[in-house]
C-alpha cells in the first residue's frame, strides 16, 4: 500500500511539473494591462511659485498692442494672439511662444477703416505676405524692489521675417487656475522690421503685451 501511494505522489508531482512548464512564459513587453503613467495636470496650484504646469492661452482679450506714428498721426492698434504655449515653474516663465494673427490687426482708438487698410498694406505689416508673427519668451526672472513689474523677460519679436529680441518688464497677476501677464511699450524701430515712415523723427514703435491664460 505504501507503495501504491508512493507511486501516486511521483506521478502527481510530475503532472503538475509538466503543466508549469508548458505555461507560456510572459514578458515584460507583453504586460499591457498597467495603468500608463499620469501626467502632470494636477498638483498644487493655489500660487504662482507652486506651479509646473501648461498654460492654455485665451485668445479672447490676448493682444500685442502697437502704438506709433503712421502719416503723422499717432495710431493705437492691436493684435490678436490667437495661439499658443506657456509653461510656469517656481514663479517663473520656463518657455513662452505665441502666434500674433497679422490679419486681425484693428485700430483701439479713433478707429478708421482707412488706416487700418493701410497697417496691413505691403507699406507697413504686409499681412497678405506675412500672415503670422511670433512672440517669444526665452528668459524669465524675478524683478527685484519694482513696484510695477514682477519679473523681467528677455524675448524675440517676430515680425515680417525679421527677427527683433527685446529686454522688458512684465507683470505676473495670478489667481488659481487664471492667469495674465502685461508687458509696457517695448521700442521696437519701424526701420528694423523694413517700415519706412514717412517722417524718420517718428521712426519708433511701442508694442505691449496682454495675455490671458489658464491652468491646463
Amino acid at each position: 500500500m505504501k507503495s501504491l501511494h508512493l507511486t501516486f505522489f511521483l506521478l502527481l508531482s510530475a503532472l503538475i511539473l509538466n503543466s508549469c512548464k508548458n505555461e507560456p512564459k510572459t514578458t515584460s513587453a507583453e504586460v499591457t494591462n498597467a495603468p500608463a503613467a499620469k501626467a502632470k495636470t494636477d498638483g498644487d496650484i493655489s500660487t504662482l511659485e507652486v506651479l509646473d504646469h501648461d498654460i492654455d492661452i485665451t485668445p479672447e482679450g490676448s493682444k500685442l498692442f502697437l502704438e506709433g506714428f503712421f502719416k503723422n498721426s499717432l495710431v493705437k492698434g492691436a493684435i490678436t494672439i490667437n495661439k499658443g504655449s506657456l509653461h510656469i515653474k517656481d514663479g517663473l516663465i520656463t518657455k513662452g511662444a505665441f502666434n500674433l494673427d497679422m490679419n486681425s490687426i484693428e485700430m483701439v482708438a479713433n478707429v478708421d477703416e482707412s488706416m487700418i487698410t493701410f497697417l496691413k498694406s505691403k507699406d507697413v505689416f504686409d499681412n497678405q505676405r506675412f500672415t503670422n508673427g511670433s512672440f517669444i519668451i526665452e528668459e524669465c526672472t524675478k524683478a527685484i524692489n519694482d513696484q510695477q513689474a514682477t519679473h523681467l523677460i528677455k524675448g524675440t519679436l517676430e515680425l515680417m521675417g525679421k527677427s527683433i529680441p527685446f529686454n522688458t518688464k512684465a507683470r505676473i497677476d495670478y489667481r488659481p487656475k487664471f492667469i495674465t501677464i502685461l508687458t509696457p511699450g517695448i521700442k521696437i524701430k519701424a526701420s528694423e522690421l523694413g517700415i519706412k515712415m514717412a517722417d524718420p523723427s517718428q521712426d519708433n514703435l511701442y508694442f505691449s503685451l496682454t495675455l490671458n491664460g489658464q491652468v491646463l
